[in-house]
């Protein structure tokens, strides 16, 4: 008698308002402050939004990843470019190809949408993620500068 082992289903899909409970821990994760309500919000306002995209990383039925894109073009791009605005898989996960899986769902998109470029930021104290882009072909290129206004 032979016994069968299944196999997690991994699904990559655009994200909707009812994921909230499942991606709350994850903001948690990347230390982003925000409620219930506020994140129902926002994910409805992505919603067939065409600059913006929220995918997520579903593994049986629970949501164990998700990455957010926002597409955009200045007077002096020929073709678009795509932000990951921000990106987390679960930390109980992490390693599996969840990441990667993701972020090739994401290029997807972006050359769907007619984007040349994706980039991101990283904290400078998040070497991990730095050589989790690095090792999918990101290449680390200036400095970001930032103003706080007031």
């Amino acid at each position: 008698m032979s016994s069968q082992v299944l196999a997690p289903t991994l699904v990559i899909r655009t994200s909707c308002s009812d994921d909230v409970n499942g991606m709350l821990p994850l903001m948690r994760q990347l230390r982003y402050p925000t409620t219930p309500s506020v994140l129902k919000e926002h994910l409805s306002m992505l919603d067939n939004h065409p600059l913006f995209c929220n995918l997520v990383a579903e593994l049986d039925g629970n949501v164990v990843g998700t990455t957010f894109l926002k597409l955009y073009q200045t007077h002096d791009m020929k073709k678009p470019v795509t932000q990951i605005t921000a990106m987390v898989v679960d930390e109980e996960h992490r390693g599996t190809g969840i990441g990667k899986r993701l972020l090739r769902e994401a290029e997807t998109w972006c050359k769907q949408h007619g984007s040349s470029q994706m980039y991101l930021s990283t904290g400078d104290r998040n070497m991990d993620a730095k050589t989790f882009y690095e090792h999918l072909g990101f290449i680390c290129t200036g400095y970001r500068l930032s103003k706080t206004l007031s």
